[in-house]
């Protein structure tokens, strides 16, 4: 994990092999399991080197510089730091350690961090956008529909490029009739900063070429020109110009590159059908994302809690909660705060509540319903779970952004882990989840 960079590491994994059904990370595979069991050990070495439980995360967190993998590659961008600052503020650390095992009869007060990691972007895939001769801007996309928007929160990256009304464009997706390009599965947080970069290059080959009719039916050189408003525009006077709608036409008389009946050689085939089915419909922007990339997107977060435990039963309650996001440039506010508040719960059922139990003869599961199994309700957690981002630019996607998904469960996950750690006086079960009880026990 990015989060945590020794200088040497030695790491040995056996296999072990069971009778139990296969099974797979619900979220983020492998590294929201590294940060519930490093997060309590970061917990206890700042207990035994008497160092605030902040003060070691903001010592090691990852920055620029740091390398990850096991052949210690560079990084895009990474701003944990500045996210545990932020956490920390919003979560109001410096006052609320001061209540740390605080006791009130058979309660007793918890406080936690966790961080978490995951690779959060890819590139090589390719772009696709079409004006259409009544002026509209369509953006097409192979991104699909998890609940989180992000097929048009990706897409406004194209509009900003030509500086198209939001009103005035429509994304296209979730039909291969509609003419999708080639773009990369939703999973691995890739989303934001994968396909924020293909709507770029896409809308960048609508512009020039955009510029290059503007400059053969009106004058000039395609740099004179400049688009905005529907319109593509003489910069010294603006009165010289087309309507998005003439220049579809024009592209439409012109035919080639500019109507869809030529295409770069680089596009995946899928692309390749797609514009071929769209030739002849309007000016075609179409590119495969040649950006450069020379290192991994990492998506970092950051969570604090504060819980309330129960001695005599083991159970507790969540007191307040805060969740950080290193993702960039935030792309839609309501959708990042929407994944944070809901990865957060995903952390705290992963963290104490979703138990799977087998027969150790047969290796069937034995809790066999949700109620045996819990996920987390909104009864089971703040009313108020404050959201917060770092929204720093990462170099090397044009708007900035880049994925947030997964870490999001990590986070969360450990950072409750640490708080009933903390609550129990440093007492480190090194397993999830923690249940009620081996609370009693512990």
């Amino acid at each position: 994990s990015l989060v945590y960079t020794p200088e040497a590491m030695r790491f040995r994994g056996i296999p072990v092999y069971t009778n139990t059904p296969i099974r797979g990370a619900q979220r983020g595979p492998g590294q929201n399991q590294i940060a519930c069991a490093i997060e309590p050990l970061i917990d206890k070495a700042a207990d035994q080197l008497g160092i605030d439980r902040l003060a070691i995360r903001r010592i090691n967190a990852p920055n620029n510089k740091s390398k990850v993998g096991g052949n210690q590659g560079p990084v895009t961008s990474a701003y944990m730091r500045e996210a545990l600052n932020k956490g920390a503020k919003a979560f109001n650390w410096n006052a609320k350690k001061r209540q740390t095992r605080k006791r009130n009869g058979s309660k007793v007060i918890g406080l936690g961090i966790g961080q978490a990691y995951h690779s959060a972007g890819s590139s090589g895939f390719d772009g696709l956008v079409s004006i259409t001769p009544d002026g509209k801007l369509h953006i097409h996309t192979g991104v699909g529909n998890l609940g989180t928007f992000s097929h048009t929160a990706t897409s406004r990256a194209a509009a900003e490029v030509l500086k198209s009304n939001w009103e005035n464009c429509i994304v296209e997706r979730g039909d291969t009739r509609k003419g999708l390009p080639w773009n990369l599965a939703q999973f691995g947080s890739n989303t934001s900063f994968t396909m924020t970069r293909t709507n770029y290059v896409a809308a960048m080959d609508a512009k020039r070429k955009l510029q290059e009719i503007a400059a053969k039916d009106l004058g000039g050189s395609p740099d004179n020109y400049d688009v905005a408003d529907e319109k593509v525009f003489n910069k010294s006077n603006r009165s010289t110009s087309l309507t998005f709608a003439q220049a579809a036409k024009r592209a439409i008389e012109l035919g080639g590159e500019y109507s869809g009946l030529e295409m770069p050689e680089d596009l995946n085939p899928q692309t390749k059908r797609a514009v071929a089915g769209l030739a002849g419909t309007g000016l075609i922007g179409v590119s495969k994302d040649n950006l450069e990339k020379s290192g991994t997107a990492p998506a970092l977060a950051a969570g604090f809690v504060q819980i309330e435990l129960d001695l005599e039963t083991g159970k507790y309650e969540i007191l307040d909660y805060v969740g950080v996001a290193d993702c960039g440039t935030v792309l839609h506010p309501q959708g990042l705060e929407t994944q944070i508040k809901g990865g957060g719960v995903m952390g705290f059922g992963m963290a104490t509540t979703e138990r799977y139990c087998y027969d150790p003869q047969i290796g069937l599961p034995t809790n066999i319903a949700f109620y045996q199994c819990k996920p987390l309700s909104y009864l089971d957690v703040p009313a108020d779970m404050k959201t917060v981002a770092v929204d720093k630019a990462d170099p090397q996607n044009p708007i900035g952004s880049k994925g947030i998904g997964e870490p999001l469960q990590g986070c969360s996950a450990s950072a409750l882990l640490c708080a009933i750690s903390d609550a129990l006086g440093g007492h480190y079960f090194n397993r999830t989840p923690v249940m009620a009880d081996q609370i009693l026990n512990a």
